[in-house]
């Protein structure tokens, strides 16, 4: 199971990659085209906000969970006893995994709504649809993700409770 994980994050984490090297040139290629030719590129500004943002943004959320770029306020938490600590830190990855896993649903039906209808971009008539669908499939493994690392919270191995680097802490 953790083979697969790993290799769906890869290839998710590639797309958005991707997606963010693309939306770097098709914004430097319309801000040439807009300063220098009088003549911007058509639709660039929708491709980028609806499809290559919510590529980069969603598609890399394991990675970045994996990586513990989660928000932290531990000032509370480092304070507790450590069998109190623990009990709090579990409620805290199944509480991650409730809400993801209900933002995989709520997202899913607003896909499922926005393909049905057939919305198109304003300037260009590309469908809105998959896009809308990519957020549930990053929300989703990384749903999966936290579901899996459960049993790792009792060794303190959690992405979610990783210690931070002295150098990484604000």
């Amino acid at each position: 199971m953790q083979r697969l994980l790993n290799g769906c994050e890869k290839t998710l984490t590639s797309v958005s990659v991707f997606a963010t090297f693309i939306m770097m040139l098709l914004t430097t290629a319309d801000a040439a085209g807009r300063y220098l030719l009088n003549r911007p590129i058509t639709g660039a500004y929708e491709i980028t906000t609806n499809y290559l943002m919510v590529c980069a943004i969603f598609l890399a959320m394991t990675f970045a969970y994996r990586g513990g770029a989660n928000i932290r306020v531990t000032f509370l938490v480092d304070r507790l006893p450590r069998l109190v600590k623990l009990v709090v830190n579990h409620l805290v990855q199944i509480a991650s995994i409730i809400y993801c896993s209900a933002l995989v649903y709520a997202t899913f039906k607003q896909a499922l709504r926005t393909i049905a209808t057939g919305t198109t971009l304003s300037s260009i008539e590309i469908p809105q649809g998959p896009a809308y669908v990519l957020v549930p499939v990053g929300l989703l493994l990384a749903s999966v993700t936290m579901l899996v690392d459960l049993w790792k919270v009792r060794k303190g191995k959690s992405p979610l409770f990783q210690e931070e680097s002295p150098s990484t802490q604000i």
